[in-house]
C-alpha cells in the first residue's frame, strides 16, 4: 500500500500529460539542488583539507628575519633556539630546522630552528705587545648578538716603559684562560718612555691658525680661549701662552693659547671659540674639524690628535656657515655660526 502511493508520487503513465509534466519539473528540480548541495559540501572539503596542511620550507642558511617571513606566510609557528658557531659569517643565520624541508604538516605547526648566535671566543688570546687601539678593533669583531664576549676594562693602567705609547705590557685574565661568558680584560699599557720631554715653543704674537698648526704638527694638546684685544694688538693672534717658551714640559702636557678679539671689519664674519666636553680616549683621537659655507662648500679647518677632556678651537667664518667636529671619522657635533 505505501508502495503504491510513493510510486503515485512519481510520473506515470496513468498520470495526464499536464500533471506528469509538473511531477517530472520538481523532481529534475530537486534533483539539481541537491547535486549542487553535495558538490559545494566537496569542494569546500578539499579546500579546507588544503588550507590545513602546508610544506615545511628550506631555512637553513636563512637570515633569521627572512625565515620568520618565510613561516609567517605558510601559517607555520616558529621556535628559536641560540647557540655559538665556529663561524664569525654565520651570525643571525639558520643553522639546522625540524621538521626538515619538504615534510607536510598542518597550518599552524611549529617548526624550529637553530639560529647561530655569532662565533665565541674560547680563550682568551695573548695580547702583549699589541697596540691597544688595534686590540679594541679586534674585539669588536669578535661578538654574539648579544654584544661583545670580551671587553676592555675602564680601568686601563698606564706606566712609563720603552716599548711605544699605546702598547699592551700585561692583562688579565691571562693567555689560555677559559671563557663562556662576557669577561672584562684589565690591561697595563706603556705611556711611553719615562720622562720624554719637549721644548716649549714660542706661539705669543703668532697668528692662532699658525700657531694651531704648529701644536698639531708636533703632537701637542691645546686648548685656546678668548679675550678683547688690549692697546696695540692685533686681533687674532696670541697674546698669552702657558706653559713659559724654553721651558721642558712632559709630551703630554696641554698647552693653553690666549687669543686677541676684536672688531671684525667684513659685518659677516664671526669670530668665536667652539668649546665641548669630550670623553677622556684611551688612546689621542684623532678630530678634525670642518666648515660647511652657506653655499655648501665644504673645506677642513684642523686635524689634531686630542685625549679627551676639555676641547675648544677657535673660528673666523661667515654667518650661516655650519662647523662639523668629527671623532676618529665619525660626525659627533655641528654648530651654526651666528651673531651674538
Amino acid at each position: 500500500m505505501l508502495k503504491e502511493r510513493l510510486l503515485s508520487l512519481l510520473p506515470n503513465d496513468n498520470d495526464d500529460p499536464e500533471k506528469r509534466y509538473f511531477k517530472t519539473v520538481i523532481y529534475l528540480s530537486m534533483g539539481l539542488i541537491l547535486l549542487m548541495l553535495i558538490s559545494g559540501s566537496i569542494a569546500f572539503l578539499l579546500t579546507l583539507k588544503r588550507a590545513e596542511q602546508t610544506m615545511v620550507p628550506d631555512l637553513t642558511g636563512m637570515e633569521l628575519e627572512n625565515a620568520l617571513v618565510e613561516l609567517q606566510n605558510r601559517e607555520l609557528v616558529p621556535w628559536v633556539q641560540l647557540k655559538y658557531s665556529q663561524d664569525l659569517n654565520d651570525k643571525g643565520t639558520v643553522l639546522s630546522q625540524s621538521p626538515q624541508r619538504g615534510s607536510i604538516v598542518r597550518a599552524k605547526s611549529i617548526i624550529s630552528m637553530v639560529v647561530s648566535r655569532g662565533s665565541v671566543i674560547d680563550e682568551v688570546d695573548d695580547y702583549t705587545g699589541w697596540n691597544l687601539s688595534d686590540l679594541e678593533i679586534h674585539l669588536k669583531s669578535l661578538v654574539s648578538i648579544y654584544g661583545p664576549l670580551l671587553t676592555i676594562s675602564d680601568t686601563i693602567q698606564y706606566v712609563f716603559d720603552e716599548a711605544p705609547a699605546g702598547t699592551i705590557l700585561e692583562q688579565a685574565p691571562s693567555p689560555g684562560t677559559d671563557i663562556s661568558e662576557p669577561t672584562q680584560i684589565h690591561l697595563v699599557v706603556s705611556s711611553g718612555p719615562q720622562g720624554e720631554q719637549i721644548v716649549v715653543p714660542e706661539l705669543t704674537e703668532m697668528n692662532y691658525w699658525d700657531a694651531i698648526h704648529e701644536l698639531s704638527t708636533e703632537g701637542i694638546f691645546f686648548i685656546v680661549n678668548a679675550r678683547p684685544k688690549r692697546g696695540e694688538e692685533e686681533s687674532g693672534t696670541v697674546v698669552n701662552q702657558t706653559p713659559v717658551p724654553g721651558t721642558k714640559v712632559p709630551a703630554d702636557t696641554i698647552f693653553q693659547l690666549t687669543i686677541a678679539n676684536g672688531e671684525s671689519v667684513d659685518e659677516d664674519l664671526v669670530f668665536g671659540v667652539l668649546e665641548k666636553r669630550l670623553p677622556n680616549y684611551n688612546i689621542p683621537a684623532r678630530i678634525k674639524v670642518e666648515a660647511i659655507s652657506p653655499a655648501g662648500e665644504r673645506r677642513t679647518v684642523y686635524s689634531f690628535l686630542h685625549p679627551g677632556g676639555l676641547f675648544s678651537v677657535p673660528y673666523f667664518e661667515k654667518m650661516g656657515t655650519t662647523i662639523v667636529i668629527s671623532i676618529e671619522g665619525v660626525e659627533k657635533f655641528t654648530h651654526l655660526v651666528e651673531k651674538e
